[in-house]
């Protein structure tokens, strides 16, 4: 009888110690669940919080400039899938690392940026980013500035142009508020050329207004029906710069140049005639003076508060 009864206490408590393993896990599961769910909203409030913060700061960002709210390994794992999901652009060869918005790239400041996709990253140095580092109080302004468009023909020109052989092109000098080069080629097309890197264009509406009323110049000395309005013009090639503050007493005769694999330059050298360090990048932005404009005007706009046009 006593060993019957030890037999059913030992059941008892076989049934007992399975039936508190199975809360155990079931308590385990929920809890998995319940830290999993936690895990997934705080990953999701930290890829709002990375997009937000960008947004709100409207320039490129590193990790310390996101604070202590995420630690690092949280913000470098949400940054990478954001990345991945080309919501994110990480500019190339910088240490540390920035990151922009991908409506981004299309700014002067970012221009050399190129998409991250699934296939990898095309890694351009990235010179005019460091601009930002200098220090500079002075705007990006843009000098030697060719625009082209194309016309139909060109018995327009008359006199005062000089065919020049070997580039079998009519060339033209024009002293307007700036010295303006104009060359009509065989094919057709038209190459305005603007050199003017001691007054440089400041990219803001100033410097719109006065670059956008010297090519209504240009056009008007042209003088012909065939040439089209100059916001369909396109920007070949310019050189974009950032100036130092005045230096007393003059600088260092210095001209330095740095240049990647794919070609861009940019160039740190002394401004004699306005007593400056500057530094400078050579780029073909290929856009309408019109996309042009409306890319810095909603640049300055998110500047200010307003919104942002992708």
């Amino acid at each position: 009888m006593a060993n019957v009864s030890a037999s059913n206490n030992s059941i008892k408590k076989k049934h007992l110690s399975q039936s508190r393993n199975h809360e155990n896990n079931e308590t385990s599961r929920v809890d998995d669940k319940v830290n999993d769910r936690k895990q997934y909203w705080k990953q999701q409030h930290c890829s709002e919080y990375i997009l937000s913060t960008l947004k709100a700061a409207n320039r490129a960002l590193n990790y310390l400039d996101f604070g202590n709210r995420y630690n690092y390994g949280t913000l470098r794992n949400e940054m990478s899938k954001l990345i991945y999901q080309e919501k994110v652009l990480a500019l190339p060869s910088e240490c540390p690392k920035r990151f922009i918005l991908p409506q981004w790239a299309h700014r002067p400041e970012y221009t050399c940026v190129q998409r991250n996709d699934k296939r990898g990253t095309v890694g351009r140095f990235d010179f005019l980013s460091y601009l930002e580092r200098l220090g500079w109080d002075s705007p990006l302004s843009v000098h030697n500035l060719k625009m082209s468009f194309p016309v139909y023909q060109l018995r327009w020109q008359g006199s005062g142009w000089e065919y020049w052989k070997r580039s079998k092109s009519y060339s033209r000098t024009f002293n307007l508020s700036y010295t303006v080069t104009v060359q009509c080629f065989d094919t057709g097309s038209v190459l305005v050329s603007i050199r003017c890197s001691s007054r440089p264009f400041p990219l803001d509406v100033n410097g719109l207004l006065a670059l956008s009323n010297l090519l209504g110049e240009v056009r008007y000395a042209l003088h012909a029906p065939c040439v089209p309005e100059p916001m369909t013009w396109s920007v070949v090639h310019w050189h974009l710069n950032r100036d130092s503050e005045e230096l007393m007493g003059g600088g260092l005769d210095v001209h330095l140049t740095f240049r990647d694999m794919f070609d861009d330059a940019a160039q740190f050298y002394y401004k004699r005639e306005l007593k400056k360090i500057r530094a400078e990048v050579s780029q073909s932005p290929k856009r309408s003076i019109q996309e042009v404009f409306e890319n810095i005007l909603n640049r300055d706009n998110a500047d200010k508060g307003g919104k942002l046009k992708c």
